[in-house]
Order: C-alpha cells, then structure tokens, then sequence
C-alpha cells in the first residue's frame, strides 16, 4: 500500500487520471485538492492562497463540464492498485448529513425527515476502505450523494403523532397477548 507523505503527491496521485475533458481541468483538480488538504478545515478563500487561485477554484467548481461522477472515478480507479496488496478489507459505511446556511441552500434539499424542518444540505453515504490488519485507511471506496426530495419528507402533525403513538400501543398489547 503506498502512505503518500505530502499533500501534493497525494493529490497528484489521486487525480491525475481524471477525465474532465482537458488537462488544464485536471490541473486544477489536484491545485485544488492539495490546498484544501494542506489547510484542513479551511475555506476555498484561506485555503486557496491568492485572488487569482480562489477565482480559478470558483471558476472550477461553476464549471459545467466537470462532473462529480468522473472526479470519484479517478479517486476509486487510483485505489485499486493499493486494494490489491491487503489480504482483508474493510468497507465502513456511514451516512452522514451535511448542512449549510447560505443563500444557495435553497437549491438542496431538507436534511431533517419532516417537512417542517428549515436545516437544508445533503446526505452522503460513504464507504471506507480499511486494510483490516494494518488498520490503514486505503480510501474512498464509494460515495452516493443526494439530497431529499419534499415529497418523501413526512408532515408531522398532532394527529400523525397520536396516530404513531396509538400503533405502538396496539402493537405492544398484541405483543403480550401471546
């Protein structure tokens, strides 16, 4: 398994394959993966480092020709290599929600399950791969990224909630008839 000690020979690595339909947009992927992995936690604005670099990564991220799907691809297709030298693997699943609070937000969908809630983001199920007896990250295995639809979102109201309670009690009852 290669351990990538720099964050630039990480990025490199992981994206260099990325069909984006032009070099320059593949260059761009790794500038802008290496900076936001050497600032963890940052914004594209600190991260980036000069005007020129926050607007290409803008520039980038606006770009209609660069597709999420062919950038995880890259990722996936740069682990197989790595996936091949572990004897047990671990695919760790996890669904998280990502919230956000800014004007964009009404282009995503609700993060709660009911359609009262005013939380608006996305929801990412990931999975992991671990090498299970080194226990080192391998990396990205998968990720499924979608955001809630109001039509499958549940209106809670009194009578739903009293409804849900009265069938928890039915069926507990029936439970201890038995």
């Amino acid at each position: 398994m290669m351990l990538i000690k720099d964050t630039e020979e990480w990025a490199s690595h992981l994206f260099k394959h990325a069909e984006l339909g032009d070099v320059r947009r593949t260059k761009r992927l790794i500038k802008i993966s290496h900076q936001m992995a050497s600032n963890i936690g940052s914004s594209i604005v600190n991260a980036s480092g000069s005007q020129a670099s926050i607007e290409g990564a803008y520039r980038f991220l606006r770009n209609d020709k660069v597709d999420a799907d062919n950038i995880a691809t890259a990722g996936l297709n740069s682990l197989l290599p790595a996936l091949t030298l572990s004897n047990t693997i671990l695919a760790l699943e996890d669904t998280s929600t990502l919230c956000y609070r800014h004007n964009l937000t009404k282009e995503l969908g609700h993060t709660g399950a009911y359609k009262q809630s005013s939380s608006k983001g996305m929801l990412a199920h990931t999975v992991l791969m671990v090498d299970a007896e080194t226990e080192h990250t391998i990396g990205l295995g998968a990720q499924h990224r979608w955001c809630r639809k109001m039509k499958t979102l549940v209106l809670l109201t009194t009578e739903n909630a009293a409804s849900t309670k009265r069938k928890k009690v039915i069926n507990g009852n029936a439970r201890r008839k038995k």
